[in-house]
């Protein structure tokens, strides 16, 4: 599909800034935790307590690896808001396609995974018409029946016959392929972490 590309590029755009931000501000979060931690063992040894140097050492040392895991829960929380904000923007994308880019995704859809037959729904909010979604090519070498308009789906279409439904909007196409999506986001967003 052309255009894929620029999308992939929009949606890894949006998702390197988020994933700065967020990334920034766990960093902070850790550097303060860590810090804190230095100081408060560092209190102990100015408040004059007889705190041996193996225990302070070890009470630094505890305190390193919870700020170390709080950081790692921070990114980890980074990552999965960059991913989800990433396939949320690909999802309004794919939505807002000109009339001429959805007409040739649903042709596609229609080509791979039609049968002979199927009663096809249409996403109410397609900027196609009836008209046009009925008239395009795999629609009518494939004889399948208009079964009207459906609110509930993000885009796309929905398939139907006597054995089966296949929803293939554009929200149920990524959640199909959402590990292999969440991969590649995840790669392109934070390349050094992985």
């Amino acid at each position: 599909m052309e255009g894929k590309e620029a999308i992939v590029g929009r949606i890894i755009s949006d998702a390197e800034k988020k994933a700065a931000e967020r990334k920034a501000e766990a960093a902070a979060r850790a550097d303060a935790a860590l810090a804190d931690a230095k100081a408060r063992a560092g209190e102990y040894l100015a408040n004059g307590r007889r705190v041996l140097e193996k225990e302070a050492a070890e009470i630094v040392a505890r305190r390193e690896t919870v700020a170390g895991l709080d950081r790692r829960k921070l990114m980890l929380a980074a990552k999965r808001g960059a991913v989800e904000a990433a396939l949320a923007r690909a999802l309004e994308i794919a939505r807002a396609f000109d009339k001429k880019k959805y007409l040739s995704v649903l042709e596609d859809l229609l080509q791979a995974y039609a049968e002979e037959g199927d009663a096809a729904e249409l996403a109410a909010d397609a900027p196609v018409s009836d008209r046009e979604f009925t008239s395009c090519k795999a629609f009518t070498e494939k004889k399948l029946r208009f079964a009207g308009r459906n609110e509930s789906l993000a885009g796309g279409v929905r398939l139907e016959n006597d054995v089966c439904v296949k929803d293939l909007s554009f929200r149920a196409l990524l959640e199909a392929n959402r590990n292999e999506l969440e991969r590649e986001i995840a790669a392109a967003v934070f390349p050094a972490e992985q």
